[in-house]
């Protein structure tokens, strides 16, 4: 059993955070780390710096929530799909023409919601589609979906990998279609609710209180700090709710749910709206792919992950700076979350800092194993 040092752990992570603190590397950060001992999660959940630095300094807490970016794909559109197929309301092969019958064209009719899922469709990357959706008063989920269902793909569906905000954009239209529900309502009522979930990960679809918020840039069409706004722009233009971005989150929430899902894979519990089966189908990787139906997977080299987590390790990264990666061999879990987009997204020092990050706890807890 790993000896899990809490007080080895501190001072490596004090010096490092310190140190990217001095370089600027984010204002601020919140560090969370679970490893099962075989009877309970052993924890640690730590923060430093900075929520805000404008218009002046606002201290980072426990409590303070987290725009999670496009950590939202893995930890909330992907197990509100799940709960679909659990229902035998949609399944990994079925395609969009069966979907939205009458609205697809030739070219897209025959993507799968598994190619979507794992970036093989033939979506474009990103589009910055919020410059006309902003002029949009009325019927912008209905125009951004006609937007995306007449982009040129880049490729044949299912023959290469690119990863795609367009494709989660339509699962979140998909799972909208299906439910007969608000994205965000059904995923916090399906989700979150029945573990407990709500406060601690969720949209936002009120007006935010500010001081409870890890601020993020600057917004390019009003000129005020985002806190408590969604920071991607398309998101933000929809209103704050999409399949791609949207969720926040505190690192207890986000370690919670971390735990929970390694729980299950581990047959410890189950979800009530999704099978352990299900979720271990989207947690395989696929074939000549770095990508499972929804989750990233440490690179050979050069990961953002760093050196020593397991082949079986599964995550993702978030614009704003937010990363978490379960490891199912080591029954570890690490949680980073900052706001390195404050004030500006130009700030890319955390590429640096993340695989140093996780190989500093990796070490600690392993040496170089």
């Amino acid at each position: 059993m790993i000896n899990f040092n809490k007080n080895s752990l501190n001072q490596r992570l004090h010096t490092i955070f310190s140190y990217a603190l001095d370089k600027a590397v984010f204002p601020g950060a919140a560090v969370g780390i679970s490893l099962w001992n075989g009877n309970q999660y052993q924890r640690k959940i730590d923060h430093y710096g900075l929520a805000r630095m404008y218009p002046q300094n606002r201290k980072l807490t426990p409590a303070t929530a987290f725009d999670l970016a496009s950590l939202t794909k893995p930890l909330a559109t992907v197990p509100a799909l799940l709960s679909l197929m659990a229902k035998g309301q949609l399944n990994w092969e079925m395609n969009l023409s069966q979907i939205f019958p009458g609205e697809i064209g030739e070219d897209k009719a025959d993507i799968t919601i598994k190619q979507l899922m794992t970036h093989g469709a033939g979506l474009p990357s990103h589009k910055d589609y919020f410059k006309k959706l902003i002029t949009f008063r009325d019927n912008k989920k209905k125009a951004l979906f006609s937007w995306i269902i007449q982009e040129k793909l880049q490729y044949q569906p299912g023959r290469d990998c690119l990863y795609s905000d367009l494709g989660f954009l339509l699962l979140g239209y998909i799972i909208e279609k299906i439910s007969g529900k608000n994205l965000a309502e059904y995923i916090t009522e399906e989700i979150y609710r029945p573990i407990n979930l709500q406060d601690s990960l969720f949209y936002i679809d009120h007006e935010p209180q500010d001081q409870m918020y890890a601020a993020t840039e600057i917004c390019p069409w009003t000129g005020q700090i985002l806190s408590g706004r969604v920071h991607d722009d398309n998101c933000r233009a929809l209103g704050g709710v999409a399949g791609h971005a949207g969720l926040f989150g505190t690192i207890e929430g986000v370690l919670q749910w971390c735990e929970y899902l390694l729980s299950q894979l581990k047959e410890r519990c189950t979800h009530p709206a999704f099978t352990n089966e299900l979720l271990k189908k989207a947690v395989n990787k696929e074939p000549n792919s770095a990508w499972t139906p929804g989750f990233d997977t440490p690179s050979p080299s050069g990961s953002s992950s760093g050196r020593f987590l397991s082949p079986s390790a599964f995550g993702h990264l978030g614009f704003t700076g937010t990363s978490f990666w379960i490891d199912p061999q080591k029954e570890l879990i690490i949680i980073l979350l900052t706001n390195r987009v404050h004030p500006s997204r130009h700030n890319e020092l955390i590429r640096q800092f993340r695989p140093l990050f996780h190989d500093t706890i990796l070490q600690t807890l392993y040496g170089s194993k």
